[in-house]
């Protein structure tokens, strides 16, 4: 049996699945997963819940451009020509893992049992240390239009 795998952005052209639309799906199961582990774990759902939205932003910003990078995962392919300075404009890719990373450091701090007081500004911190650096080390890699 022959299989045919297309890897490129030409496979997601002609149907109703996109990148954008599967990141979408992604990220609302984080907040839903991530409720039920607060929930069971930490008998607070609010904890879970904000961390699974936070981590969802974060997949639903990064995981469609890495679906549409090419096979060696380039990702300098999806940024503009004129993207000499970082951080002038919104860095998706940084965006996302400092999203991701501020939801998982709030899970954490509930797991460690401090405060909500004091987890969600210990998870902004860490999402601004995150983007800051992945601002300045990956390309802005944007979806194509």
């Amino acid at each position: 049996m022959v299989q045919t795998q297309e890897t490129d952005a030409t496979a997601f052209e002609e149907g109703p699945i996109t990148p954008t639309r599967i990141g979408l799906a992604a990220g609302v199961m984080d907040v839903l997963i991530f409720a039920v582990v607060g929930y069971i774990a930490l008998e607070n759902v609010a904890i879970g819940g904000i961390s699974g939205l936070l981590v969802g932003i974060g997949v639903f910003l990064f995981l469609p451009i890495f679906m549409l990078a090419d096979e060696d995962g380039e990702l300098e392919d999806l940024a503009p020509e004129n993207d000499d300075t970082p951080l002038r404009e919104f860095h998706r890719l940084a965006g996302g893992f400092a999203f991701s990373a501020a939801g998982i450091i709030l899970l954490a701090t509930g797991f460690a049992e401090m405060e909500f007081l004091v987890g969600l500004p210990a998870a902004l911190v860490a999402g601004s240390v995150v983007y800051l650096g992945a601002g300045f080390v990956m390309p802005n890699a944007q979806l194509p239009n």
